[in-house]
């Protein structure tokens, strides 16, 4: 059986880090899709555990130069070890410069001492920065170069020139020497790296805001007395105490007691829920009015906010398509970089340069390359954009359906529990209660809203239901029954053709039809004996979501089980004009299919195990909170709430985050374009005599190029539905 597995991983600082690892990972028997997001620093990959086993999977990391971080286990990444490093090597870095420079600050210090001063200082920051060689030179030799290489290759070659050169000093030679741009390289990439460490640690700031809502202790009632205990030492069943303020600590069910919870941080819905015996309520969430009594229903990975949480984070662990461009780039971008390197430093010897100046300007190249920025592009708008989408309980289930929904042009909503609000009543029947007895007969063992508006007004009307029945459904058509030697059938006119019955009361089902009521008829041993008009009240929000889709230019349209004046009186009240009545599920798929043909982006918005099949073929699939487990399970984006007007949102998000993705690569593409030039002898030829300082301008330029594609992503918190 195919499994999913997230690893922590340490060490991976740009794209050629990651298409190293994966490169290695797909060498694997039994390894599929393997991700490495540097950005989150995160491997991701499909396994079948009778092929390779877990271990296997973390040693082919380690082997590539990579550490495996196991659970709760604290990088060397992180924002606090890079820090540290940074602050030795600015430290001893500035003096290195004003020695290296002491003739522009008016100091006249002797070159032996100066030569051998400068050493002295860079040493310490090569210690601090040794990281770039730690993993470097290994991925150098491995033919798998990184952007540590880079750097490594850079600050090294400076170093070791300047050292060449300091000996020839001490003899009483002379020699321009480079110590300040081995140090500066180190320490203007580490700013970069430390800046962009915190910007990463912002665009988790949804994940990591999550996290924290969930209390450590709870009340508990034991023994008839209340006592504050972990809750992690929680166990199923045991009874809570919410007082108003209080947040929730597990998922529960109130046994007691009434309240109004603010649910905001699972579905981004501002206004507290009212919430009575038998409700469920979710941990994090705070309850904001009344005392509650609630036993616990779930624990840990099996709550509702742990379950979001990790939705999240497998997002942001997936790879979105256009994602690939910069990814074949990152694979021969590095090696291309270290050629042009070495070409530039021969041209410019066989133009007549000396050595100093070759490997100024080689040095220059692989510094202010690095591929960062293109490596950074896509993960850290996917990062902020399904963060931001959380906030307004939007879930998507992969990096994929983010990017999808930036594209979609076409959106089709199913009818009932969509655009309508799902909770159907009985409005009309006829030609007498036992129409409803039967049909609730029928539809005792069905989970359909219809079925319980059946049964509702059943025993509003006093009328006992059977329930030792033998239950068969049809999706999309009604249901059967075999009840004391009865067959019941309860369904659609389509149903009833199917099974051979007679149809009556058409005058009766034509007007209840032009109220807007679904009908259903009723037989009983093949005879019909009644039909039963259900309505269902539209969303509040459907009306308003449709027109903003529209001035959005995407095509609305509505694909429905109910019959055509039933449909259409919905249609008309939302101002849909494109719609398909009475669909069964094979239908709402070739309905998705026909404008697909077309080439639309299409996405369906549905909540029942009818909808599911057109879910699954739709470019992007839309399950409302209220849906069935299925639909859930086959949608790509979930919406936390029944607020249809999230649609608009998933899709401007979607728009959002695909338009920062592409100001990101472009941003990254145009830079290496603009700058290996000018780091290779560019402002040389035009008469500027820059050269000597370009390596720490490269390094400076190389930095704010991943901060300049950081601070763009970070844009995306910003949007406002």
């Amino acid at each position: 059986m195919i499994e999913k597995l997230v690893l922590r991983v340490d060490g991976m600082s740009c794209a050629a880090c990651s298409a190293r690892i994966e490169k290695a990972l797909s060498k694997l028997d039994g390894v599929s899709e393997p991700y490495a997001n540097f950005t989150a620093g995160k491997v991701s990959l499909m396994y079948d555990p009778e092929i390779v086993d877990r271990e296997t999977i973390e040693d082919t990391i380690t082997s590539a130069g990579y550490t495996v971080v196991k659970k709760d286990a604290q990088t060397d990444d992180s924002s606090r070890s890079i820090l540290i490093s940074l602050v030795i090597c600015v430290v001893f870095s500035i003096p290195v410069v004003v020695l290296s420079m002491g003739s522009m600050f008016g100091l006249e210090i002797d070159d032996k001492i100066s030569a051998i001063a400068q050493l002295i200082l860079t040493i310490p920051v090569i210690i601090a920065g040794r990281r770039f060689f730690i993993r470097g030179i290994p991925a150098l030799l491995a033919r798998s170069p990184t952007m540590d290489t880079l750097v490594a290759l850079g600050s090294g070659t400076a170093f070791l020139y300047s050292l060449y050169l300091t000996m020839m000093v001490i003899d009483g030679g002379t020699g321009h020497l480079y110590y300040e741009s081995a140090a500066m390289i180190i320490s203007l990439v580490s700013v970069g790296k430390y800046l962009e460490s915190r910007s990463k640690e912002r665009t988790n700031d949804a994940v990591n805001g999550l996290r924290r809502l969930a209390p450590s202790t709870a009340n508990v009632i034991v023994d008839g007395k209340e006592v504050t205990k972990p809750v992690s030492e929680l166990a199923i069943g045991d009874v809570l105490i919410i007082r108003p303020g209080e947040r929730v600590p597990t998922d529960s069910t109130i046994i007691s007691g009434n309240g109004s919870l603010d649910e905001s941080m699972l579905t981004g819905e501002s206004m507290a829920v009212d919430k009575t015996t038998g409700d469920q309520i979710f941990g994090g969430t705070t309850n904001t009015n009344g005392s509650i009594k609630a036993e616990v229903s779930a624990l840990g990975d099996d709550t509702v906010l742990s379950k979001i949480i990790t939705t999240i984070e497998e997002t942001q662990s997936t790879k979105a398509p256009i994602a690939r461009l910069a990814d074949r780039v990152a694979r021969v971008f590095v090696p291309a970089v270290i050629s042009i390197a070495i070409i530039s430093a021969a041209i410019w010897l066989l133009a007549g340069k000396d050595i100093a100046f070759a490997m100024t300007v080689a040095i220059s190249v692989l510094v202010i390359s690095c591929p960062c920025a293109m490596g950074l592009a896509t993960p850290m708008a996917i990062t902020v954009g399904t963060g931001k989408a959380a906030e307004y309980g939007i879930l998507f289930k992969d990096a994929a359906a983010l990017e999808r929904a930036g594209r979609i042009d076409t959106v089709i909503f199913d009818k009932t529990g969509t655009i309508t609000e799902g909770r159907p009543v009985v409005s009309a029947y006829y030609p007498s209660d036992d129409a409803i007895r039967f049909a609730a007969i029928a539809e005792y063992g069905s989970e359909h809203p219809i079925a319980h508006a059946v049964i509702d007004k059943a025993r509003s009307l006093g009328i006992s239901i059977l329930d030792d029945t033998e239950f068969t459904s049809s999706i999309g058509s009604g249901v059967r029954c075999i009840s004391e030697g009865h067959t019941i059938i309860v369904g659609n006119s389509r149903m009833m053709e199917s099974e051979g019955i007679v149809m009556q009361y058409s005058d009766e089902a034509r007007m209840m039809e032009s109220d807007g009521c679904t009908v259903i008829y009723v037989a009983i041993d093949g005879r019909m004996i009644g039909i039963i008009g259900v309505s269902d009240n539209i969303r509040g929000a459907s009306i308003d979501a449709i027109s903003k889709l529209k001035e959005l230019d995407i095509s609305v349209g509505m694909v429905t089980g109910d019959a055509e004046p039933a449909a259409m009186a919905v249609a008309s009240k939302v101002g849909i004009t494109n719609v398909t009545f009475g669909a069964l599920p094979d239908d709402k798929v070739m309905a998705v299919k026909r404008l697909q043909a077309t080439g639309k982006d299409v996405a369906m918005a549905g909540d029942g195990i009818n909808d599911a099949p057109a879910l699954i073929q739709s470019d992007l699939g839309i399950a409302v909170a209220s849906g069935t487990d299925i639909a859930m399970d086959s949608a790509d984006a979930v919406l936390m709430n029944d607020d249809i007007g999230n649609v608009v949102t998933t899709i401007r998000i979607g728009r959002a985050t695909l338009k920062n993705i592409k100001e990101n690569l472009f941003w990254a593409f145009c830079y290496n374009v603009v700058c290996i030039p000018i780091a290779a002898g560019l402002p040389y030829v035009f008469g500027m005599s820059l050269m000597h300082q370009m390596p720490m301008f490269s390094a400076a330029a190389m930095s704010m190029s991943s901060l300049c594609v950081v601070a763009n992503a970070l844009r995306l918190k910003r949007f406002r539905a």
